[in-house]
This record gives structure tokens, sequence and C-alpha cells, in this order.
């Protein structure tokens, strides 16, 4: 049986037009990018592959905190992050605390049935920094928990020619 096996493996494999050695067929273009005939030429351009194209998973920005995440987890992440967000900004200062973000009003899915992921993308990148608040002394933009930590740390600046 293993032989049997093993024999329908090795016939499986493809030889490398250069060298003559065996691979599967996904490894074989990882091969032929390194590997030179015998007579030191190079190889045949039509023999070696084109490099893969990576293509970043579909992700989509949470409107609240800006972060990245797939299709699937997006809807679980929203309604936990507003919840936080609620929490963290009923503790800030009267002064500090912001109105509830707004979900974009872009449709994810055109009428077409094309997704509209860059768009709806942008206007959530949008709405979460729009919830950054700046410090008075240097002008930085901070969520407002943590402005309150930043403004320990950071002095006014000196009027000019009072260096």
């Amino acid at each position: 049986m293993n032989e049997a096996a093993w024999k329908n493996a090795q016939a499986q494999l493809i030889p490398c037009p250069n060298c003559g050695r065996r691979f599967a067929s996904d490894r074989l273009p990882v091969h032929q990018r390194v590997c030179r005939p015998k007579d030191g030429s190079p190889a045949e351009p039509a023999l070696q592959s084109k490099p893969a194209v990576v293509r970043k998973p579909v992700s989509v920005v949470c409107y609240i905190c800006g972060r990245e995440f797939g299709t699937k987890s997006i809807s679980i992440h929203e309604p936990q992050c507003l919840q936080k967000w609620t929490n963290e900004n009923s503790r800030l200062p009267k002064h500090l605390q912001r109105p509830v973000p707004k979900k974009p009003e872009i449709q994810l899915v055109t009428g077409k049935g094309n997704y509209n992921m860059d768009e709806f993308n942008e206007a959530a990148y949008a709405s979460a920094q729009s919830n950054l608040v700046p410090c008075d002394n240097c002008g930085r933009t901070f969520l407002p928990d943590r402005l309150v930590v930043h403004l320990k740390s950071c002095k006014p600046k000196a009027p000019k020619g009072e260096d």
C-alpha cells in the first residue's frame, strides 16, 4: 500500500526544465526563480513565473476607534467598541465628554451589488478621527481619556520672545 502511494505521489511531480529535478506543481515556480541551466546560461524567460500578487484581505474600519477588522468580526466589534467608548466617555470630566460617534451613512453594497469598501472605510476613518481632541498646549490630537494623561507631561508653549 505504501509503495503504491509513493509511486502515485512521484507520478504527480513536474520536472524542472532547467535541471530536471521534480517538484510539486505549487513548488516548481518557487524553485525556478533560483534554478539555472547546468551550462550557466540564464533560464528561459517564458519558464520564469511572475511573482504572485499578494492581496490584502478585505477589511472594514471601525467608525469609533479607527482600527481595521475583517468583514465577519466588525459586526461583533462595533457594539463592544461603542459600549467601551460610552463607559470611558461617562468617566471623563464634563468639558471633555463628546457626543456619541455616528456611523457613516455610506452603504457598503451599491445597488449594482458592488462593494463600496474604500469610500466606506474613508468615511469610517474620518469619523474615528473626529473623536480626537486637540491638546491646548501642543496641538496634537488624542482620545479624550488619553489627553488627560498627556496633559500631565505637556508643557504650555512659551510666548515668542520669552525663550
